[in-house]
């Protein structure tokens, strides 16, 4: 009797353990919604150069006024001639109205308008190593194109010469030629911050690094763009 007791009492904490770490690998959204990706999907604009219909890179929809907020090296010496698509089929003209060339971010102001939610952004101090990201961008030309990946360090500052004391945030699968300008985002539809390029000697390598969504707040506050 007394070794059979025992026996369930093992079966009975085994079941237990399994059960608490099934709830805790759970917690966290393995894959974002449908109606996430398609609530960033509709935030993600394509940019073009001139009458050209390739993507050069990509931009986020900051609010319903046509606002986009991009990385600035994106258009830069092509400022003036910048057009944006959501399907590189009806475009639209768009116009610098502030830029921030330390932060590499610039706003356009654009006709496009769409009914968005609120953005909610998440702070860099809350993201994990690991921690599942997505994003919706132009890899080699090809626009809306639906990337995942993860998050590869919460600090990389020092790395990046036009930003050296900005703790940028390293991410792995997500980031290549034409992707920078991007929003970044957790499972959740959350805002994590804007792709700012590729890092590394290979192009392509889709380790990428990102401006947090802290620095982005701070700028669209001066800037005087809500989201």
């Amino acid at each position: 009797m007394k070794s059979i007791s025992l026996c369930f009492t093992i079966l009975i904490f085994n079941i237990t353990a399994f059960i608490q770490c099934s709830t805790n690998t759970n917690s966290e959204n393995l894959e974002p919604s449908l109606e996430i990706i398609e609530e960033v999907k509709n935030r993600t604009v394509i940019l073009h150069y001139h009458i050209s219909d390739y993507a050069k890179g990509t931009g986020l929809l900051l609010d319903e006024n046509g606002h986009v907020l991009t990385a600035k090296h994106v258009i830069l010496g092509w400022e003036d001639r910048v057009r944006i698509s959501q399907d590189s089929k009806t475009f639209y003209t768009a116009k610098v109205i502030v830029d921030e060339p330390k932060l590499d971010l610039v706003i356009l102001k654009t006709n496009l308008r769409a009914k968005l939610r609120q953005l909610v952004m998440v702070d860099r101090s809350e993201l994990k190593y690991n921690q599942s990201v997505f994003s919706i961008g132009s890899p080699w030309g090809l626009g809306n194109s639906f990337l995942k990946g993860y998050i590869a360090s919460t600090d990389r500052t020092g790395v990046d010469s036009l930003m050296m004391d900005v703790p940028l945030i390293q991410t792995m699968g997500i980031s290549y030629p034409g992707c920078s300008g991007a929003g970044v985002f957790l499972n959740d539809g959350r805002f994590v911050g804007i792709n700012r390029a590729t890092v590394g000697i290979e192009s392509g390598n889709s380790s990428g690094l990102v401006i947090p969504s802290g620095y982005v707040k701070t700028f669209l506050k001066l800037s005087k763009i809500s989201n």
